[in-house]
Parts: C-alpha cells; structure tokens; sequence
C-alpha cells in the first residue's frame, strides 16, 4: 500500500462512518471494494476492532504523520 493509499483510507475512516462501520464489520471486504489487498496480518490485527476505534488510530495519524 502506498502512503497516498493509506491517506486516502485514513482520511476515508475519518469522513465516512458508514465506511468506517463497514471496515471494522468486515475489513477483508471492504478494504477489497477500495482496491486494496489486505494481508492476514492486517485483518488478524484489525480482529475486534470497532468503528469508534478505527476513527480514533486514523485521526493519531493526521495529515502529516503517516506511517511510511
């Protein structure tokens, strides 16, 4: 994942709740919907994680402090 794709899913998370709801539902899925391949450590890691959670990691992050 590129950092202007993982961006572009921080700021979605942020912005769109249905996403966000979606995401932590069924994160396989909805990050396939968006182009994007999750490994099993991804979706292992994001493993009980709800909405509110989600929200919370992607705005630590902000515009500028993305992890790669």
């Amino acid at each position: 994942m590129s950092q202007n794709d993982f961006q572009n899913l921080i700021n979605k998370v942020m912005t769109d709740e249905a996403f966000a709801k979606a995401l932590a539902d069924n994160p396989s899925e909805t990050l396939k919907s968006i182009g994007v391949d999750a490994t099993p450590e991804m979706l292992e890691a994001m493993k009980g994680v709800d909405a509110n959670s989600l929200k919370q990691l992607a705005a630590s992050f902000g515009d500028d402090r993305a992890a790669f």
